[in-house]
């Protein structure tokens, strides 16, 4: 989820400080392919922006206390608005514990509690309605996970490949086909919130998530 809002949010530069903060209210939490946890979840997001330069925060907080992860990330980056490109680093700390993924590192016992932490650069490069994105996380393996992705009339396409944590035999494979359609509901001049729904399949381990959800 955290992929589908930093690629598609317009970061255009101004001259004064800009804010900006909303949620998603989601099923459950999927990620590059892999779910996070079989329980509805919010995801408050918030960002500040200027000339370029932003940074920002992001989390995601399950209803449902078993199978479940938590996870909070901060956000920098500039934008160089003239071609598109954008830098950035994440900053990701997560429980570990509970969540559902092809490389479960640690016990899934309810009374164990594991908190992961790890830092991924990214660079994005908007051509038009395409997007084509790489990221690199400095773990022990150095993940690699990388996409390409197409917006037209509130239809959001993309495919993407990674390897290590991404694949349950560390081989660069496909693991991230998703498709969803966004419908905007504006309720007053100045707010719409947004529906959206979808589905994402992981070639790699032959699973199919279907997703919904609500933006406000």
């Amino acid at each position: 989820m955290l992929l589908i809002i930093m690629v598609f949010r317009n970061l255009y530069a101004q001259d004064k400080l800009q804010f900006s903060a909303g949620a998603d209210l989601v099923n459950h939490y999927v990620w590059r392919g892999i779910d996070y946890g079989y329980s509805p979840a919010i995801q408050p997001d918030v960002e500040l922006n200027y000339k370029g330069f932003y940074v920002g925060g992001w989390g995601t907080y399950a209803f449902l206390k078993s199978n479940a992860v938590y996870e909070f990330e901060y956000r920098v980056g500039y934008t160089f608005e003239k071609i598109g490109l954008s830098l950035q680093v994440i900053d990701y700390v997560y429980s570990t514990a509970t969540f559902d993924s092809p490389k479960t590192i640690q016990n899934l016992d309810q009374e164990e509690s594991n908190v992961g932490h790890s830092f991924e650069l990214g660079v994005i490069q908007r051509i038009k309605n395409f997007h084509f994105a790489g990221y690199i996380n400095f773990s022990e393996d150095n993940d690699i996970y990388v996409e390409v992705g197409y917006n037209y009339k509130g239809f959001e396409l993309i495919v993407g490949a990674g390897n290590h944590e991404y694949t349950l035999n560390d081989n660069f494979n496909l693991v991230n086909v998703s498709l969803t359609k966004t419908f905007d509901l504006k309720l007053t001049e100045k707010y719409s919130p947004s529906l959206f729904c979808g589905t994402v399949y992981n070639p790699d381990v032959s699973a199919v998530h279907l997703i919904f959800g609500v933006n406000f």
